[in-house]
């Protein structure tokens, strides 16, 4: 919002509180303090029931502040905005900065004068109190809405489970007492300042949406003219268009000319830099990738940091001393001590139809010479094909037939079962693939125990590692190099790099219990900084931008007041999504559901744990 719109919100505040009317009926603070205290006792006694009827009424978490402020107003006066009231609407007005949308928190009563007949939710006419008391009330639901999206996110987690966590302890806090507290402290600034993420990746997220912010202010990038890909000797104006592109983001270094028409060793450096930050292969030629991935608007990268910094609030402050993080977009497999990565490694994640899930667990064992379970879905769509075709092929793979998926279920001879009676809708039997150098999940896998069956594991597919896009895994994660993995796990158990890669070779199937169980967290970041300051960029493999940005516009109002036209006249009313295309909602809310499908059937089965 401009300083002009500000200016003209808050006179016109000051002007609502000062109006004759008001002036008029100027009533003591002990009246005032009465008459909230008559209306908002009810239901903050009801509130502190927390039944389910308590957590869908709005007003709860606002009477229970003013309980705890002994019901006098705290943000505006009969003369204006208090200074507590300065901070709320300067805290609001830089909400951008934090990747939220200040047009959020205000409603219609701040840029029009309010109707003298004011319905609330509840139905009770309080026309009674004074509109500077009502201004109060809103500000306070504001305040809330505010503080809450700032600390956990704009989206309900359980609404988009595909987002979700595993074993992640609840995240909970009484935001209505910690801002009285906050208020009767005199300490509102920084209440608000410790409700951000407190991860540093978070932080450095902030600091490169401002930067973006101010390229946009000074008119975006250049755009580079289409045409035959660039590389080094090339020369001409799109060379320099190329520099200047290249210059704003960062990716060309001071000492490169912004106005040279030749394609240079510094420039094809740029480009390189330029190509490893978007997940392209860094060639140095600018090809149709590249040039693609140039020619995003820099609105576009902005809302991609908005979108990832709204990812980061759903995570706890800190992810632990030492952990594994997979990034899915970045198809990376990370080793992280503090904030330090001491290992990477390339995986391999889920297909578009199969995809890997978010969540976070523990890794608690590994599992040298696995057995795969084939999950009932992979056997049915993916094995039986083969085997109808080619009846060797089940020998061939080491896979054993058992006659159901009871643990004490006999085995069966695959030559006496007569495989096209048998179909995707039809198959009784399990498979499951013995240790070999065929089998599919390598040498070695790394569990996790999560309700979707998902563990990172070896493979004897690793020509596939070379390529750049790795969506091939039916929801686990593959790892290049998982000898690397088990040895920094076993550190300090007895399992040097000569005893795994014995046991391994063994051919037997074994257990080991790591001592020091470590946090797994599959995450979802199509954006991030790197700690010297690389921003990253990645596409959007699974859609889940589309779908959380399709989540954040078409969410239910959680204001007391109401911002669409239909219900202007309702205060305190609990609103409805603005009014839009029935069918481009259900088409949303398909698409949304599509990318929460549960992978337990398609990732692996728990019967090869402990």
């Amino acid at each position: 919002m401009k300083p002009q719109a500000i200016i003209t919100l808050l006179l016109m505040m000051v002007a609502l509180c000062q109006s004759p009317t008001m002036a008029a009926a100027e009533t003591t603070h002990a009246a005032v303090e009465d008459d909230l205290q008559a209306w908002l006792t009810p239901i903050a006694q009801v509130g502190d029931e927390k039944s389910d009827a308590t957590r869908g009424n709005l007003l709860t978490p606002v009477a229970r502040f003013y309980r705890m402020v002994d019901y006098r107003p705290v943000w505006v006066d009969a003369n204006g905005l208090r200074w507590q009231g300065q901070i709320l609407w300067r805290a609001i007005m830089a909400s951008s900065s934090d990747g939220l949308r200040p047009d959020d928190y205000l409603f219609p009563a701040l840029a029009e004068p309010w109707n003298d007949s004011v319905s609330f939710s509840d139905a009770i006419r309080l026309s009674y109190l004074k509109r500077y008391v009502q201004m109060d009330v809103a500000l306070t639901g504001v305040m809330l809405t505010y503080a809450n999206h700032l600390w956990q996110g704009r989206i309900a987690l359980e609404t988009l489970t595909h987002m979700g966590f595993t074993d992640q302890p609840a995240r909970s806090r009484d935001l209505p007492v910690e801002l009285a507290a906050a208020v009767k402290e005199d300490r509102l600034s920084a209440f608000l300042e410790a409700l951000q993420p407190r991860q540093k990746a978070y932080r450095r997220l902030k600091s490169t949406l401002k930067q973006y912010e101010q390229i946009r202010e000074t008119g975006g990038w250049p755009a580079i003219a289409p045409g035959p890909s660039l590389q080094l000797g090339d020369q001409g104006p799109r060379v320099s268009a190329l520099r200047s592109r290249l210059n704003l983001s960062g990716d060309l270094t001071a000492d490169q000319p912004v106005d040279d028409l030749r394609y240079d060793q510094g420039l094809e450096t740029a480009v390189m830099r330029f190509q490893y930050r978007h997940g392209l292969v860094p060639d140095g030629v600018v090809g149709r990738k590249t040039l693609a991935a140039m020619s995003v608007p820099v609105d576009d990268r902005i809302l991609q940091l908005q979108l990832n910094m709204e990812r980061w609030r759903w995570y706890p402050d800190s992810f632990g001393k030492r952990y594994l993080m997979v990034n899915i977009p970045d198809f990376t497999l990370n080793v992280m001590e503090g904030d330090w990565m001491v290992r990477r490694m390339r995986a391999i994640v889920g297909k578009s139809h199969r995809k890997t899930p978010t969540l976070s667990g523990r890794m608690t064992y590994l599992e040298l010479n696995p057995y795969w379970n084939i999950p009932r879905r992979i056997a049915r769509k993916d094995i039986l094909p083969k085997v109808v075709s080619d009846p060797d092929y089940l020998t061939r793979q080491g896979i054993r037939v058992f006659d159901s998926w009871d643990h004490q279920a006999p085995e069966l001879d695959p030559t006496g079962i007569i495989w096209e009676n048998l179909s995707s809708r039809y198959f009784p039997y399990r498979l499951r693939q013995d240790p070999s150098d065929v089998n599919a999940l390598g040498r070695v896998k790394f569990m996790f125990p999560n309700p979707q069956s998902v563990y990172i594991h070896d493979t004897p597919g690793k020509a596939l590692f070379n390529r750049q896009k790795r969506i091939f895994s039916s929801g686990c994660v593959r790892v290049e190099t998982p000898l690397d993995l088990a040895q920094y796990l076993l550190d300090g158990q007895g399992w040097d790099r000569t005893r795994l890669e014995a046991a391994m070779m063994s051919g037997r199937r074994q257990t080991v219990v790591l001592d020091d169980p470590i946090p797994v967290h599959l995450v979802y970041f199509t954006a991030w900084v790197d700690a010297d300051g690389t921003v990253n960029f990645r596409e959007d493999i699974y859609d889940r931008d589309r779908d959380l940005l399709i989540a954040l516009n078409h969410r239910h109002s959680d204001m007391i007041v109401c911002s669409n036209d239909a219900m202007r006249n309702h205060l305190m009313a609990v609103c409805s999504p603005l009014p839009t295309d029935p069918n481009a909602i259900a088409d949303a809310s398909t698409r949304i559901a599509s990318a929460i499908e549960s992978t337990g059937d398609v990732a692996g089965d728990p019967m090869t744990g402990l």
